[in-house]
Protein backbone atom coordinates (compact mmCIF):
# COMPACT_ATOMS: atom_id res chain seq x y z
CA UNK A 1 0.00 0.00 0.00
CA UNK A 2 1.79 3.06 -1.31
CA UNK A 3 0.28 6.29 0.00
CA UNK A 4 2.43 8.52 -2.24
CA UNK A 5 1.22 6.70 -5.35
CA UNK A 6 -2.41 6.95 -4.19
CA UNK A 7 -2.02 10.69 -3.56
CA UNK A 8 -0.40 11.22 -6.97
CA UNK A 9 -3.17 9.32 -8.75
CA UNK A 10 -5.81 11.43 -7.02
CA UNK A 11 -4.02 14.67 -7.90
CA UNK A 12 -3.81 13.80 -11.61
CA UNK A 13 -7.18 12.05 -11.86
CA UNK A 14 -10.56 13.44 -12.83
CA UNK A 15 -11.16 16.70 -11.00
CA UNK A 16 -7.50 16.85 -10.00
CA UNK A 17 -4.99 19.65 -10.26
CA UNK A 18 -3.13 18.96 -13.51
CA UNK A 19 -4.47 22.10 -15.19
CA UNK A 20 -3.34 24.25 -12.25
CA UNK A 21 0.30 23.14 -12.07
CA UNK A 22 3.33 23.60 -14.30
CA UNK A 23 4.42 20.92 -16.75
CA UNK A 24 7.74 19.16 -17.19
CA UNK A 25 8.17 17.38 -20.52
CA UNK A 26 4.40 17.20 -20.95
CA UNK A 27 3.65 15.80 -17.49
CA UNK A 28 2.35 17.68 -14.44
CA UNK A 29 5.00 19.14 -12.12
CA UNK A 30 4.01 16.89 -9.23
CA UNK A 31 7.09 15.49 -7.52
CA UNK A 32 7.82 13.01 -4.76
CA UNK A 33 9.84 14.33 -1.81
CA UNK A 34 11.32 17.38 -3.59
CA UNK A 35 11.45 19.21 -6.88
CA UNK A 36 14.46 18.33 -9.06
CA UNK A 37 17.40 20.71 -8.77
CA UNK A 38 17.04 21.69 -12.44
CA UNK A 39 13.32 22.51 -12.17
CA UNK A 40 12.67 26.16 -13.05
CA UNK A 41 9.63 27.76 -11.48
CA UNK A 42 7.55 29.62 -14.03
CA UNK A 43 4.04 31.05 -14.03
CA UNK A 44 2.39 27.98 -12.51
CA UNK A 45 3.02 26.21 -9.23
CA UNK A 46 4.69 22.88 -8.60
CA UNK A 47 3.39 20.28 -6.15
CA UNK A 48 5.57 18.11 -3.92
CA UNK A 49 4.22 15.00 -2.21
CA UNK A 50 6.45 14.75 0.86
CA UNK A 51 7.47 11.48 2.44
CA UNK A 52 5.12 10.46 5.26
CA UNK A 53 5.85 12.28 8.52
CA UNK A 54 4.14 9.47 10.43
CA UNK A 55 3.34 5.88 9.54
CA UNK A 56 1.70 4.03 12.39
CA UNK A 57 0.44 0.48 12.60
CA UNK A 58 -3.25 0.53 13.47
CA UNK A 59 -3.90 -3.14 12.71
CA UNK A 60 -6.49 -5.26 14.46
CA UNK A 61 -6.59 -9.03 14.84
CA UNK A 62 -8.35 -9.34 11.49
CA UNK A 63 -7.26 -6.26 9.49
CA UNK A 64 -3.91 -4.78 8.49
CA UNK A 65 -4.17 -1.00 8.72
CA UNK A 66 -1.61 1.80 8.34
CA UNK A 67 -2.35 5.29 9.66
CA UNK A 68 -0.28 7.72 7.60
CA UNK A 69 0.27 11.46 7.94
CA UNK A 70 1.68 13.04 4.79
CA UNK A 71 2.04 16.57 3.44
CA UNK A 72 1.27 17.82 -0.05
CA UNK A 73 3.25 21.02 -0.59
CA UNK A 74 2.72 23.71 -3.19
CA UNK A 75 5.49 26.07 -4.29
CA UNK A 76 5.38 29.01 -6.68
CA UNK A 77 7.30 32.15 -7.56
CA UNK A 78 6.67 34.96 -5.10
CA UNK A 79 4.77 37.50 -7.18
CA UNK A 80 3.48 39.46 -4.21
CA UNK A 81 0.21 37.56 -4.07
CA UNK A 82 -0.44 34.05 -2.78
CA UNK A 83 -4.03 33.90 -4.02
CA UNK A 84 -3.29 31.25 -6.67
CA UNK A 85 -1.43 28.83 -4.42
CA UNK A 86 -3.95 29.39 -1.62
CA UNK A 87 -6.73 28.41 -4.05
CA UNK A 88 -4.71 25.39 -5.23
CA UNK A 89 -4.17 24.38 -1.61
CA UNK A 90 -7.91 24.53 -0.93
CA UNK A 91 -8.57 22.46 -4.06
CA UNK A 92 -6.07 19.82 -2.90
CA UNK A 93 -7.60 19.80 0.58
CA UNK A 94 -11.06 19.30 -0.90
CA UNK A 95 -9.85 16.44 -3.15
CA UNK A 96 -8.94 14.43 -0.06
CA UNK A 97 -10.96 15.64 2.94
CA UNK A 98 -13.64 13.07 3.79
CA UNK A 99 -13.20 11.46 0.35
CA UNK A 100 -11.56 8.08 1.17
CA UNK A 101 -13.32 6.19 -1.61
CA UNK A 102 -11.77 8.54 -4.20
CA UNK A 103 -8.28 7.20 -3.49
CA UNK A 104 -6.98 4.24 -5.46
CA UNK A 105 -4.76 2.12 -3.22
CA UNK A 106 -2.90 -0.83 -4.74
CA UNK A 107 -3.56 -3.88 -2.58
CA UNK A 108 -6.06 -2.18 -0.33
CA UNK A 109 -8.41 0.73 0.23
CA UNK A 110 -8.53 4.02 2.06
CA UNK A 111 -11.02 3.94 4.93
CA UNK A 112 -10.40 7.40 6.40
CA UNK A 113 -9.12 10.56 4.70
CA UNK A 114 -8.88 13.94 6.37
CA UNK A 115 -7.04 17.04 5.22
CA UNK A 116 -6.05 20.27 6.95
CA UNK A 117 -4.63 23.48 5.54
CA UNK A 118 -3.45 25.08 3.45
CA UNK A 119 -0.93 26.68 5.79
CA UNK A 120 2.47 28.25 5.14
CA UNK A 121 5.20 25.87 3.97
CA UNK A 122 8.66 27.25 4.63
CA UNK A 123 11.14 27.49 1.80
CA UNK A 124 14.86 28.24 1.76
CA UNK A 125 14.54 30.10 -1.55
CA UNK A 126 13.38 33.71 -0.96
CA UNK A 127 11.99 33.90 -4.51
CA UNK A 128 9.39 31.21 -3.70
CA UNK A 129 6.30 30.96 -1.51
CA UNK A 130 4.85 27.72 -0.24
CA UNK A 131 1.72 26.19 1.20
CA UNK A 132 1.07 22.74 2.62
CA UNK A 133 -1.95 20.53 3.07
CA UNK A 134 -1.58 17.77 5.64
CA UNK A 135 -3.34 14.48 4.94
CA UNK A 136 -4.23 11.79 7.44
CA UNK A 137 -5.02 8.51 5.73
CA UNK A 138 -5.99 5.11 7.05
CA UNK A 139 -5.13 2.46 4.51
CA UNK A 140 -6.52 -1.05 4.95
CA UNK A 141 -4.81 -3.95 3.24
CA UNK A 142 -6.96 -6.36 1.21
CA UNK A 143 -7.19 -9.76 2.88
Amino acid sequence: MNSTKAIFQRLVGTGGVIHDVAEVDGTPAIFSDRAPDDFIFGEKAAVVIAAPSADRDASTFTETIREITQDVRIYAKDTGSTAEIDALGRLIRDLFHLQPSDLTVDGGKCTIATATGPVAAPTTDPSLVGRRVTLRLELQKDN
